[in-house]
């Protein structure tokens, strides 16, 4: 049975302001439920949503700078970041389903499988992205050694394509479904796809937000999960995400047969402990002493929790 969020009757000047952020993706429906029923706003948290096409690179400055108080992060970009030093910490795992990331190249390309890819430069939206680490964890999954050397930066989706169908073949990945229209309509080639074995996002806050408004933060995440669990148990719901993310109906049914949007699982020490892993032999992180708590490290506990 779905629980829906109590409501509780707070006055407009007495709403707890939480500025997020995330990527113009279907992951994050549930984000606009929410925000289009004012159900947020009922539980007494004002969401001002930014989108950021540029990704979690984009979001971990956003962070450090103080111009956003949370963001839906992709999973290894999160844990990388926090440990290298940023002031923030996971408040929840968001998408309990891995990422599956297409492995792209322009259709152009006479590259029709991953043999093709060795020594070709690795598009990324910025350093600390997702399409970043995800390209070092697949290189090293292939037995490839890649360099900064061999790293363009494109900003975002739409620099990538520009940059694929240009002289000079590149490849870039990105989750395969927001791609999925480019290979249809012929821009795109998908040569390979890379799956990790952890949840593909968390939910990121800064300290100090985390410090000013705990109340506020986990009313907001009792609201998001009662829009995913909603949202994973509509009949209808492929045809919605279908319609608002240009995807044909069959790609956007098996996107969702695919996906688990968290309701309240916590994160593992053994979850985390494969990220790291994966990142340091990525060579995207130095080594994290395996008797230190990584739960301690980077996930918020509140005492009312």
């Amino acid at each position: 049975m779905r629980v829906r969020t109590p409501r509780v009757s707070v006055p407009a000047d007495d709403l707890v302001p939480i500025r997020v952020a995330g990527v113009p993706e279907h992951f994050n429906m549930p984000w606009l439920l929410g925000l289009e029923r004012r159900a947020f706003a009922r539980a007494g948290v004002e969401v001002k949503w930014r989108t950021v096409p540029q990704g979690t690179g984009a979001m971990c400055e956003m962070l450090h700078r103080g111009e956003i108080d949370l963001a839906v992060m992709v999973t290894e970009g999160a844990v990388g970041d926090i440990l290298k030093g940023g002031a923030n910490r996971i408040v929840a795992p968001f998408v309990d389903s891995p990422i599956t990331w297409g492995v792209h190249v322009g259709a152009w390309t006479g590259i029709h499988d991953p043999a093709g890819l060795e020594g070709l430069p690795i598009l990324i939206s910025r350093p600390n992205s997702g399409s970043h680490l995800a390209a070092l964890c697949y290189a090293h999954w292939q037995g490839w050694s890649v360099g900064a050397n061999d790293l363009e930066v494109v900003q975002d989706l739409g620099g990538a394509l520009d940059r694929l169908n240009r002289p000079g073949p590149a490849v870039f990945l990105w989750e395969r479904f927001t791609t999925r229209p480019y290979v249809l309509d012929g821009r795109l080639r998908q040569v390979d796809a890379y799956k990790a074995e952890w949840p593909s996002f968390l939910l990121v806050a800064t300290e100090a937000v985390l410090a000013d408004h705990p109340a506020g933060i986990i009313r907001l995440l009792k609201v998001l999960r009662d829009q995913a669990s909603g949202l994973m148990a509509k009949r209808t719901a492929p045809e919605l995400i279908a319609k608002r993310y240009d995807l044909s109906l069959g790609d956007a049914q098996a996107w969702f047969t695919d996906v688990r949007w968290n309701t309240g699982t916590p994160l593992t020490e053994a979850t985390l402990r494969r990220v790291v892993d994966a990142l340091v032999a990525s060579g995207t992180l130095g080594p994290v002493p395996t008797g230190s708590s990584l739960l301690d490290r980077l996930v918020w506990t509140p005492a009312d929790r």
